[in-house]
């Protein structure tokens, strides 16, 4: 199988509109910054993941180098203020990305009880999805610094990186849970996020397997610059880089979620909130086909680990 007609428009139409806009945003702070070396801007979500539709804002990150914070909060503000400007879409105030941490912060604080959700979310999210806007060297330093904390120095060849893999399986579960509190008391569009969850947070979840799966029968380095090259590359690319024809059919149910997502009467029926965005036909019809989808990458999976690889007695023990 093959990717579609319709696939590949989609696909090439976010990738366009997500690069078009990165480049604005990075020429914005080269304007503002030029070359202060104090912090790192990076972008999250539909952006990072080049899949950016008509509905998409952006999710910001700043990262000081060093330990003061507050220095950097009047930086964000100046870049923010730009990109309203500009007629760029920002998220509601709040969520983890709203208060600037340390690339310390980030590194270090992984497992044990300062690793709270929104730690595990930020390093997850640099990792899996994330781009860089300003500070490009650091960005990625700090990308294989995290990298390097999750690989053990006496790791096998025949061994994949359990460390990292358990933190992505966790970061998978914790979105889980974090959907049900946030849309149980009602107020909030259920719909959107379950859809989102299903789709977009699962793709991520499935890359970053793949990319974990990639590092068995390589030594230490190997499996560095495996993960290194594999995470540069947005979700989709990196999915269909080590899939290869057998995973086509994934991404051809992808692209109907992305089609969807950019269809501005379908999302605002997904955006009602409470009960009544489930009862909507739009919804209804996409939470089918997340059936489908959650089918067809169990299938992959089964198919694609097999011969003796360890990634699926890993993910089950």
């Amino acid at each position: 199988m093959n990717l579609s007609n319709k696939t590949l428009k989609i696909f090439e139409d976010c990738e366009r509109k997500s690069n078009d806009d990165i480049e604005i945003m990075r020429g914005i702070s080269a304007d503002l910054f030029g070359n202060n070396t104090e912090f790192i801007i990076g972008v999250n979500g539909s952006y990072a993941r080049r899949e950016v539709t008509s509905g998409s804002d952006i999710d910001l990150f700043f990262l000081a180098i060093g330990d003061d914070t507050e220095q950097i909060v009047s930086f964000k503000n100046q870049f923010t203020d730009k990109l309203k400007e500009r007629g760029f879409k920002m998220p509601a105030d709040g969520g983890v990305f709203e208060e600037i941490h340390t690339v310390n912060n980030t590194i270090d604080t992984i497992g044990g009880l300062d690793d709270k959700n929104e730690h595990i979310t930020r390093r997850m999210l640099l990792l899996l999805e994330g781009e860089w806007l300003f500070n490009e060297e650091k960005f990625k330093n700090v990308r294989e610094e995290l990298i390097n904390s999750y690989i053990d120095k006496s790791i096998r060849d025949d061994q994949i990186c359990m460390f990292l893999l358990n933190d992505i399986i966790r970061y998978w579960r914790t979105i889980c849970v974090d959907f049900e509190f946030k849309v149980k008391d009602g107020d909030k569009a259920r719909a959107i996020r379950l859809i989102k969850l299903r789709f977009s947070r699962m793709m991520l979840y499935l890359a970053g397997l793949l990319a974990v799966g990639e590092t068995y029968k390589k030594n230490r380095e190997g499996k560095l610059n495996t993960l290194l090259e594999l995470f540069e590359q947005p979700p989709i690319k990196r999915f269909q880089s080590i899939s290869g024809k057998q995973g086509m059919s994934v991404l051809n149910i992808y692209a109907e979620f992305l089609t969807a997502l950019d269809d501005e009467k379908i999302r605002m029926q997904l955006d009602i909130k409470g009960e009544p965005g489930m009862e909507t036909t739009e919804y209804k019809s996409l939470h089918e086909l997340a059936h489908n989808f959650r089918k067809i990458v169990y299938e992959f999976l089964g198919a694609h680990y097999k011969n003796g690889h360890p990634m699926l007695s890993a993910l089950m023990l």
